[in-house]
């Protein structure tokens, strides 16, 4: 009997990951907001989505995942893996702060301070500095200058991921996926 609860749970999580990876593509992608030097996406919340549901490994898979289909099906010059580094890292953090516990503010304020304020910020910064360094931009001048978007987009994501975990909250998951009240 365990193993029949234990395959239906994992093709539950499998679904699910695999919903929020293309939604995910679509959000980081297609719906994209002009901010200063920079695109402001969605991309963050399926992430922070499967880092409540589904765990780390599963949100880290959603982030890589979702980078590399994007980046090939809406190809915006070289694929460069680092990207999809930065998202995987993104989704291990999302899944340590956030699986299986009660949505809160404090909650979102770190997962999204972390992600988008440290990881995005700084290793997508070294990601430009190395795949534009003949444009004679320092890994310093990128940070500087897509820090200002940050002020927006933190915020913004704070507000949104925890929109989004309230309203997770509510819906009726199976056992296995609920987060806690």
């Amino acid at each position: 009997m365990y193993a029949k609860n234990n395959t239906r749970s994992n093709i539950e999580k499998l679904t699910i990951a695999a919903m929020l990876v293309a939604l995910q593509v679509v959000l980081a992608n297609v719906l994209q907001v002009p901010l200063m030097e920079k695109q402001y996406n969605f991309g963050f919340i399926p992430i922070a989505a499967a880092g409540a549901l589904l765990g780390a490994p599963w949100a880290m898979a959603v982030g890589a995942l979702g980078d590399f289909l994007g980046a090939h099906i809406f190809p915006q010059g070289a694929y460069f893996p680092g990207f999809t580094l930065t998202n995987l890292l993104v989704g291990l953090v999302c899944g340590l702060v956030l699986y299986r516990k009660k949505p809160s503010l404090i909650r979102c304020i770190i997962v999204v301070a972390v992600s988008l304020a440290g990881l995005n910020l700084f290793l997508n910064s070294l990601w430009l500095s190395i795949l534009y360094s003949s444009n004679g931009r320092s890994y310093w001048g990128w940070v500087v200058m897509r820090a200002p978007n940050y002020l927006i987009e933190v915020p913004a994501n704070i507000l949104l991921t925890f929109l989004t975990l309230q309203g997770l909250k509510k819906m009726k998951l199976p056992a296995t996926l609920a987060l806690r009240d």
